[in-house]
């Protein structure tokens, strides 16, 4: 079926696609208000250096910051088992988290992204994420049996005080269902179509049997037939007759018209 048959078609079954695209648009704000959209929500911590490190340099720990990135990305990795997952579900059962080292700055840096239903439950996810840090840098720490004066610490850098809405999720559902129900109304119209036009074409074209049949049906209409006396007693009836009486007219007229002629000529000679 080619681009004019399909466009054809549709334009005949125009009422199936207006059904279909206010069932569709339907289904869209049913989906956009039961699914209303996630809230992302991000924060920084920085790792310090030991409290007697710094007071060697001066009391300054900003000053010796290199180093600490390789500290930092073995405590994000302690973040990638599901134990971690499994405690996140049962804060908030739609959160989700992602730590990371921030390769924008120098030194131990951890980017904390977190998601979550509702912008209060993701700024909720992301103290929580965020406090979980200090202790499991500090339990790393404490299993190795590192003096609490040669520990690293950790620090706020940034937080979010306000999640932003992410459309993203929302966005896939909705090109879902729209190109769905469009889809699913085109073929119906197409199918509806199809339908219609075949059984048109299956009245318009009768057989030369139901022609027969029609016409026997309008000759009853008509009247019955009236039969010879030999045609109701079941004899067989003699053609021959009506056969030589066709010829016995034919020769009565030649015969009239011979006279005729000759009558024309005796009146022509005695004028």
């Amino acid at each position: 079926m080619g681009i004019r048959e399909i466009s054809g078609a549709l334009g005949r079954r125009w009422y199936v696609l207006i059904v279909g695209v206010i069932l569709t648009l339907g289904g869209a704000w049913f989906v956009y208000t039961a699914s209303p959209p996630d809230y992302t929500a991000r924060g920084l911590v920085l790792l310090l250096p030991p409290a007697a490190t710094g007071e060697a340099v001066g009391a300054n720990p900003f000053l010796q910051l290199g180093g600490l990135d390789l500290t930092a990305r073995v405590l994000v990795a302690t973040y990638s088992s599901t134990a971690f997952a499994d405690e996140l579900k049962s804060v908030s059962p739609d959160a989700e988290a992602q730590l990371s080292v921030d390769d924008t700055t120098r030194g131990g840096v951890v980017a904390i992204d977190v998601k979550d239903h509702g912008e209060k439950r993701a700024l909720d996810t992301l103290a929580y994420v965020t406090d979980t840090v200090s202790q499991r840098l500090a339990n790393l720490q404490k299993d190795v049996g590192v003096k609490p004066a040669d520990t690293v610490r950790s620090m706020e850098l940034a937080m979010d005080t306000e999640a932003e809405p992410d459309y993203q999720t929302l966005i896939r559902l909705l090109v879902l269902e729209i190109g769905g129900g469009l889809a699913a109304a085109i073929i119906i119209a197409l199918a509806v179509d199809s339908v219609v036009e075949r059984r048109r074409h299956r009245s318009a074209a009768v057989s030369p049997r139901d022609r027969d049949r029609h016409r026997g049906d309008a000759a009853t209409a008509a009247g019955p037939i009236e039969l010879s006396e030999e045609e109701e007693s079941g004899l067989p009836v003699d053609d021959t007759a009506d056969v030589e009486d066709g010829d016995s007219a034919q020769e009565r007229s030649m015969v009239s018209a011979h006279q005729g002629g000759a009558t024309a000529a005796r009146h022509d000679s005695s004028s």
